[in-house]
């Protein structure tokens, strides 16, 4: 029987936050002292939007924008895609593989508890963060008879949601991280 992990025993209860009218310079600025890759937008402790380093190099950087001059809540990723922390990790895979994120707030009666990663599924469970995205679609015995490559999943070595992993030495990596092993 499989055992199931809630999201709880995965997730970070510590979380960067920020609100609307927090400068993108100054967001970005704590993200790079934390190491965090996001900082969740919140009023009264309730999360109403994300702010991930794709949106400042995507909204911002490349549209030339000074930082200092744009708020947060301007560029923030929304509707914000949570989860719950009762909820199975598998869950979280398969919401972070459908929607193309690699982040989830983890909010409880409204609130603002934790955050869960991709990485922090594929640290506690490489095969669930793998088989996830494809349990509503192949069987485990189409799975173990694919060529090699599956479609979207997280990459086992640096844990993001990517597109066509293939498997190496038993493990399912990125392009990125494949080539980097074969060096």
């Amino acid at each position: 029987m499989k055992r199931v992990v809630p999201v709880r025993e995965a997730m970070s209860p510590n979380v960067l936050t920020a609100l609307r009218t927090t400068n993108v310079a100054k967001a970005a600025k704590l993200m790079a002292e934390v190491g965090v890759g996001c900082v969740v937008v919140t009023e009264e402790k309730k999360p109403v939007g994300i702010l991930t380093e794709r949106d400042v190099l995507m909204k911002v950087v490349s549209e030339d924008i000074k930082p200092s001059t744009v708020r947060v809540g301007k560029i923030m990723s929304v509707p914000i895609i949570d989860i719950s922390p009762d909820k199975d990790i598998v869950e979280a895979a398969k919401l972070m593989a459908k929607n193309k994120i690699r982040r989830l707030p983890v909010v409880e009666d409204g609130k603002l508890v934790g955050i869960i990663t991709s990485a922090d599924i594929a640290t506690i469970s490489p095969e669930i963060a793998e088989t996830a995205v494809h349990s509503e679609h192949l069987s485990a015995e189409q799975v173990g008879q694919a060529s090699g490559s599956i479609d979207e999943s997280v990459c086992e070595i640096c844990g993001e949601v990517k597109s066509d992993l293939y498997e190496v030495n038993g493990m399912w990596v990125c392009e990125n991280c494949r080539d980097t092993m074969s060096e």
